[in-house]
């Protein structure tokens, strides 16, 4: 790269255009970058929800569920079918390949949920089949109250609030949750029917019939044209009740002889609450791949738009807002960042003390950081928590090339007496065929991060992507900016300017290499004279050659000290390299107990200031007593101190697919920021625990504590970090093995929350026809189940339409006719014969029983979920090798089968993905390195290094605290890539100085003299800037420390180990390539070269070069300018 460098030294306005030009790329990408917290992540999950009102779960499961499974099943592309039967709803999920295109997966299912259609029972609702789409998750929560009824406050919100919002750029959706709509209802009275000889059917068929405008058509009048109405629908309530529904005895029966019609709300199958406060909430959704702060930037703008223009008493509150943690995560990345470049310069100021240098070298930071937003915006990236954290881990690595190539710069002007000008060139020749090296398998590193299979891999692609561009941008600055401003900004050394800077040459041509030449490292002195040549060094008594003493080298001061004692240790342990060997044996062999001791979890530990606790009431609890109980819970966890709010939901609208009933509850607790409490969130979460939930042991609920799932469904089982799945053909069999299981691991140390998915004993009312009274007296089964329908359930019969808005009219029984077994019996259903009617109780015999709550299938076998949470310090994958301990000693009969699965099962998919990821890395950098070096064992001298980090990495997590996790485990990643650059710096200039003629132990000496300095001015400034990092607080905080704890304390802990092992290795190893045997077996290996040689007309030389070995290096010339 020395052309390059010399060019940039020539023409300093081309390299700022070359340089700038970068950096304006990058300032224009920022503009137009989206700012999210997590990348934007295309899932291909499909979701197919239909509604059959009123169906049990069994049923569900068999007419809806199986058949529509039976038709996604035989798609293409799918990984794992599943589907859950509620009361009265179905969700069926299709996860596919994540190389399959969610557009054409969600069309497939489209179709073929088209084709079962005719297969699905009557009355069922049309089904939705939707993408799940992560990045078109809720961003915003706001709350509407006001002393009003909930009606009023539901009307408002539906009507205005929703219509204002809905209506901004990016704003996906906005749902009403906790309300209860505006509703026409049509109360019957059983007793009254009977009284008339008619039946609910009568009354549905009458509103249908005539509340309806129907077109007529047009009507031509000579040269106008009419449209022809039909004005049936009725004006207001009540005309309504003015319908006739048949004609008894020459006179009309109208409705409101048989019942009421009442202008009302619907029933209410949701609640909210705001602190105890019923509030009406409106769940905002961004389109996906929108900007989320920008999106809610102008949520809040409207807002602060609509609350003036509220009613007196109204209160509009956001009480959830995403932007929050994405706006504190970002931020402190953005300062780590900033503060981190500033360490990592001050560490140049502070080797080299000279305010020129530190700002060429710090001039890499925003240059290369910059420019890599041009990147992030090409490959249609966003600014989120990972491509940041790529970026402040970019700051201790961009600025390296730049320290190595101007520390060396300053070497030859300071030690040898060249002018900066010429040092420019010189140095940056000497050292660029190393620093190429240390970037490319850089590169290496990281960029097969970018390719990695599995969801881990698609969040951490934009990471080896970020990573990649950054360190490339850096290797460009560093041999062109760097060696520019050296030559133009650093002073000549005032101590050799008069013997050397008037006899220099400015831009001199340099010796070219030879292509004719072959050389190969020459063979080491006997090993008695390369070990008195480490004596005489370490009694600092070696007499060099005249060009190496004439070199200047004065290491004073602090520096000075560390460089005596390095040297001295060196020279030690290459005397008696078995110090090294047997120390790195027992390094290495540490990895094992290491690895069993520290904990293994999917994701580190994070405070958000925020979790969630799951509430599920014992089946059959109302809605409102479900609520009492959950705001009591609410406002015992208000009292904690850090608690700043509590917003709690019961219950679901119709159709979510949540499934959540009316006995369940799902409380959200926000904190206050984590620098204005004593406790972290984990410490309020065991709080929580063990303060809270014991007081409803009464009450029987079923509680979770748990993190905010930013992907799941927000269920208990969904947030669980222990996900353990049953599967069998018999549910109640499966009842006994999950009870069984859960027996056995509920007890478990550091586990808690577990519970399972299989909830029995739903109270339920069933409805036996006694058929052959039913057949005598011409009343059919579907008679039965559509009356009991409407009048128990109720059904939608008509609209009403006023001030341009349209109400659904519903049909049902009065309440007290539909509470009690009596007073159902008492109903009438319609015969064969028209206009007669009998009771239900004559052909039907009611009982009461119960049921499952829902039931799960996945891959089309009926499935329990048995999960649990576990506290901070446990290891989730010590608890997942007992939860298995546990399953073999059930001894299940086959065709019953378990397995992990949500985060579970991910962890183990992560893992395969960073072995590979590992494996791919270490061959790439094998191969750089091999090219590079034209070598194939000084490749191996080099990565020798790499487990040596790993296990000090693992004693940095063991001690601080920390789990081996994804991200921890990046950064173990992290540190090979960044180990190794040390060793690349020490053979490239060791095996330099062989082949100008040094001797092995002088070459080992010197180099490793002359590179300590680069070495520990790149790692303390790599550490400096992980400091951030590491001390960080707050919004992703746990993520910033499990990866620096591993870089931090696998650098340092190593950095002395490879310091001394590297010189060790490399003479162990070039040893073994001048031995006579193997150069007997490589010889006898090289016969294809020889062969070819011969083939072409050539004869190979007596040194042919071998397939392996250093023999086919070829050395170039090395003049050290003096």
């Amino acid at each position: 790269m020395q052309w390059l460098a010399a060019l940039c030294v020539r023409r300093p306005v081309f390299t700022w255009v070359l340089i700038l030009a970068l950096v304006v790329v990058g300032v224009a990408s920022l503009r137009g970058l989206g700012v999210d917290r997590f990348p934007n992540i295309d899932f291909p999950v499909v979701v197919v929800s239909t509604v059959l009102p009123g169906a049990s779960p069994e049923q569900v499961e068999t007419e809806v569920s199986d058949k529509i499974e039976e038709q996604l099943n035989s798609i293409s592309g799918l990984d794992e079918l599943r589907s859950n039967s509620f009361e009265g709803l179905s969700v069926v999920v299709a996860r596919f390949d994540l190389d399959k295109d969610t557009a054409v997966a969600a069309q497939e299912v489209r179709d073929r949920v088209n084709r079962t259609l005719s297969r699905l029972p009557a009355g069922i609702e049309q089904p939705r089949v939707e993408r799940m789409d992560p990045d078109a998750a809720p961003v915003m929560l706001v709350a509407l109250s006001a002393p009003r009824t909930s009606r009023e406050l539901t009307e408002y919100a539906d009507r205005v609030l929703r219509r204002r919002i809905e209506s901004l750029n990016g704003v996906g959706s906005v749902n009403v949750l906790g309300g209860r709509a505006r509703q026409i209802n049509v109360v019957l009275e059983p007793g009254r029917l009977q009284s008339f000889g008619l039946t609910a059917t009568d009354v549905q068929r009458s509103l249908a019939s005539q509340n309806v405008e129907i077109p007529g058509g047009n009507v031509a009048q000579g040269a106008t044209t009419f449209s022809l109405r039909v004005m049936g629908r009725v004006a207001t309530i009540a005309e309504m009740g003015d319908l006739v529904v048949a004609t008894r005895g020459g006179l009309g029966v109208r409705i409101r002889d048989v019942g009421r019609v009442e202008d009302g709300e619907e029933e209410a199958s949701s609640a909210a609450m705001l602190n105890g406060r019923d509030v009406v909430m409106l769940s905002v959704a961004k389109q996906s791949g929108t900007n989320t702060l920008a999106v809610i930037d102008r949520l809040m703008e409207r807002i602060a738009e609509v609350r003036p223009d509220l009613p007196p008493g109204f209160r509009l509150e956001v009480v959830r807002d995403e932007s929050e943690f994405v706006r504190n995560a970002i931020g402190a990345v953005e300062e780590h960042l900033v503060i981190g470049g500033i360490l990592a310069a001050l560490v140049v100021l502070l080797f080299l003390w000279n305010g020129r240098s530190t700002l060429i070298a710090a001039l890499a930071i925003p240059t290369s950081i910059i420019s890599t937003f041009g990147l992030i915006k090409a490959m249609g990236l966003t600014l989120n928590v990972i491509t940041m954290l790529a970026l402040t881990l970019a700051v201790g690595i961009v600025i390296d090339d730049a320290i190595v190539v101007l520390e060396n710069i300053f070497r030859f002007i300071d030690e040898k007496g060249v002018s900066p000008r010429r040092a420019a060139v010189l140095a940056t020749k000497e050292i660029g065929l190393a620093v190429l090296a240390t970037t490319l398998s850089l590169i290496a590193v990281f960029l097969p991060v970018a390719f990695m299979g599995g969801i881990v891999g698609r969040f951490m692609g934009s990471f080896g992507f970020t990573m990649s561009f950054a360190i490339g941008v850096s290797l460009l600055v560093s041999f062109t900016l760097t060696p520019m401003l050296s030559a133009r900004w650093l002073k000549p050394s005032a101590k050799y300017l008069p013997e050397h800077m008037l006899q220099e040459v400015e831009g001199g041509p340099e010796p070219e290499d030879d292509p004719d030449a072959e050389f190969s490292d020459p063979a080491a002195e006997p090993r008695a004279e390369e070990v008195e040549g480490y004596r005489q060094w370490s009694a600092r008594t070696r007499v060099l050659p005249p060009a190496y003493l004439a070199s200047g080298h004065a290491a004073t001061g602090l520096y000075g000290l560390v460089e005596g004692v390095y040297l001295r240790a060196l020279a030690f342990v290459m005397r008696h390299r078995w110090v090294v060997g047997l120390a790195m044996v027992g390094v290495f062999l540490s990895t094992i107990p290491l690895v069993k001791v520290v904990q293994k979890n999917f994701l580190p530990l994070d405070d958000e200031s925020r979790f969630d606790v799951s509430i599920r009431a014992p089946e059959g609890m109302s809605l409102a007593q479900t609520q009492l109980v959950t705001e009591r819970m609410a406002r015992e966890i208000r009292q904690i101190p850090g608690v700043q709010l509590t917003v709690a939901t019961v219950g679901s609208p119709p159709g979510d697919p949540s499934g959540r009933g009316s006995n369940q509850a799902s409380l959200f607790v926000r904190l206050v920021p984590a620098n204005r409490r004593a406790d972290d969130q984990q410490a309020i979460m065991g709080r929580v625990r063990t303060q809270v939930v014991p007081h409803f042991v009464a009450e029987h609920l079923r509680v979770s504590v748990s993190a905010v799932n930013a992907f799941g469904s927000g269920s208990a089982a969904d947030s669980a970090a222990i996900q353990y799945v049953l599967k069998g053909p018999d549910l109640e069999r499966l009842g006994t093995y999950s009870q069984q299981l859960l027996e056995r691991v509920r007890n478990l140390p550091g586990v808690v929350d577990a519970d399972t998915t299989l909830v029995t004993g739903k109270p339920e009312l069933r409805v036996r026809i006694n058929r052959p009274r039913a057949a005598d007296l011409g009343v059919s089964a579907l008679d039965i189940a559509n009356t009991l329908r409407m009048l128990v359930g109720g059904v939608q019969v008509s609209n009403f339409n006023q001030g341009g808005e349209q109400y659904e009219v519903w049909i049902r029984a009065a309440e007290d006719a539909r509470i009690t077994t009596a007073a159902i019996e008492q109903m009438t259903i319609p015969t064969a014969v028209p206009g007669r009617s009998v009771r239900l109780a004559d052909v039907v015999e009611i009982s009461p029983a119960v049921g499952p709550a829902s039931i799960q299938r996945l891959a089309r076998q009926r499935i329990v979920t048995v999960y649990a949470n576990v506290v901070p310090g446990t290891s989730e994958a010590a608890v997942i090798a007992q939860f298995n301990a546990a399953r073999e000693a059930l001894h299940m009969d086959a065709g019953f089968t378990a397995d992990l699965a949500g985060r579970s099962k991910e962890l183990g998919r992560a893992g395969q993905s960073f072995a590979l990821a590992f494996i791919m890395s270490l061959v790439f950098m094998y191969l750089v390195l091999a090219a590079q070096f034209e070598s194939w064992i000084h490749p191996i001298t080099i990565l020798i290094s790499l487990p040596m980090s790993v296990p000090f990495a693992v004693f940095s997590l063991v001690v601080l605290g920390q789990s081996m996790n994804i991200f921890s485990t990046l950064g173990i990643l992290v540190l090979f890539g960044i180990v190794k650059k040390n060793s690349i710096l020490q053979v490239d200039h060791m095996r330099d100085l062989r082949r100008q003629g040094l001797g092995r132990a002088d070459a080992v000496m010197i180099a490793n003299r002359d590179r300590l300095r680069p070495i520990l001015m790149t790692t303390v400034a790599f550490v400096a800037g992980m400091i951030p990092l590491a001390i960080s607080s707050g919004a992703g905080s746990g993520t910033n420390r499990a990866m620096s704890s591993v870089i931090i304390g696998g650098q340092t802990l190593s950095l002395a180990l490879t310091l001394l092992a590297t010189p060790v290795v490399y003479s162990f190893f070039d040893d073994l390539s001048h031995s006579r045997r193997v150069a007997a077996v490589t010889h006898a290996l090289g016969w294809p070269v020889r062969a070819l040689s011969e083939l072409f007309g050539k004869k190979a030389p007596a040194h042919a070069a071998p397939p392996f070995g250093d023999d086919s290096e070829r050395t170039r010339e090395h003049n050290i300018p003096r």
